[in-house]
């Protein structure tokens, strides 16, 4: 039997066995949700790397501490209104029995990550908000909308997600193969596209890392001959960087995201993957991890069994770089699929053509 390495059926997260995701979105104010869940918990770890982060029980998930446990993760427009949204799913989770049970209570553990997006429009959505939440409205839709199958681009929390020079919005990708005890285990990414950076190479068409594209999974471009070394500060960098007028028109931006495999893994493995994650945004966007972006990537695994043996080091090595590669090509399709709407910037697909 042929071994695979490639990506998974879907190309999306849930290739992970045990992976559901659910979202949705309001054109009209330009924000969305997304809810990562399964019918089990996961293990959970996180790592934050930007300068303004916009989160909730993170600090739970600290390999120090006693739970590293989730039961849904959250990611969410709205800045901090948007975390909100956790707690409309913290509900729903218990309605349905699922939760850390500690004696007759059952506390339901969601931790989550918000992006910017209140200044889509002209007046920001929040002077027009209603008695309910509008993300717990849209926390209540997404979840119930959980499934294997999901769409990318101005979906969910990428609804109203922007990059330097791009419409962003929300990816995915997967990635299969065989590792050294003999177990075939699958990795995937999803993220919210919001970031300080530029996606592009240059002015593109070309992302930044498109040589790890696959299957014209981002329009075809793959790898750029073009060399951009002489052209880093004028081409690269959004001009806005560093201009006092218009530094509020950057400072709120960043990256967020879920990885996730079924491999069996300790906590500190999970936090180990977290962290290696962070470089596929450093590989598709520059710059990254800035002190205006909030970027934050958790990591899960489905698999409980702990009678299965934990992976070495050197499997550590390589599902990590496989994750670190989920997530860039999971940032460029998030900026590839994007659709406009409102007041927003323009679409990859706006401006060039697929190959």
């Amino acid at each position: 039997m042929k071994t695979i390495t490639a990506p998974g059926s879907k190309n999306l997260i849930t290739d992970v066995s045990g992976v559901q995701v659910g979202h949705a979105e309001d054109y009209k104010i330009g924000t969305g949700v997304t809810v990562i869940t399964g019918d089990n918990p996961f293990s959970a770890a996180v790592d934050v790397r930007g300068g303004g982060p916009g989160t909730r029980e993170t600090d739970m998930l600290r390999l120090e501490n006693s739970i590293g446990r989730a039961d849904a993760i959250v990611l969410s427009g709205g800045s901090a209104y948007g975390l909100d949204a956790s707690s409309e799913i913290q509900d729903l989770l218990r309605n349905d029995g699922k939760g850390y049970q500690l004696g007759k209570a059952i506390i339901p553990l969601v931790p989550s990550a918000v992006i910017f997006d209140l200044n889509i429009n002209d007046n920001p959505h929040v002077n027009k908000l209603g008695h309910r939440s509008p993300w717990r409205n849209l926390a209540n839709q997404a979840y119930k909308s959980c499934s294997n199958n999901f769409l990318l681009g101005s979906y969910g929390a990428g609804c109203g997600a922007t990059t330097a020079t791009l419409k962003g919005g929300q990816g995915s990708s997967s990635w299969k193969q065989k590792y050294s005890n003999g177990q075939e285990y699958t990795v995937g990414a999803i993220v919210i596209n919001n970031a300080v950076g530029n996606p592009l190479l240059n002015k593109g068409p070309s992302f930044l890392s498109g040589y790890l594209e696959i299957n014209k999974e981002f329009g075809g471009y793959g790898t750029s001959s073009e060399n951009f070394d002489h052209v880093i500060r004028s081409k690269r960098l959004p001009r806005s960087i560093g201009i006092a007028d218009t530094f509020n028109e950057i400072s709120s931006n960043t990256v967020i995201g879920v990885v996730a495999t079924d491999a069996p893994l300790s906590r500190a493995n999970l936090k180990r993957l977290a962290i290696m994650a962070h470089d596929g945004i450093a590989k598709s966007l520059s710059p990254a991890h800035t002190p205006m972006d909030g970027d934050t990537i958790f990591a899960i695994s489905t698999n409980q069994n702990k009678n299965k043996s934990e992976l070495d080091s050197i499997d550590i090595l390589a599902m990590g770089s496989r994750i670190s590669d989920c997530v860039a090509r999971a940032c460029n399709r998030a900026v590839y699929e994007a659709v406009s709407f409102v007041k927003s910037k323009p679409t990859w697909k706006e401006l060039f053509r697929s190959k």
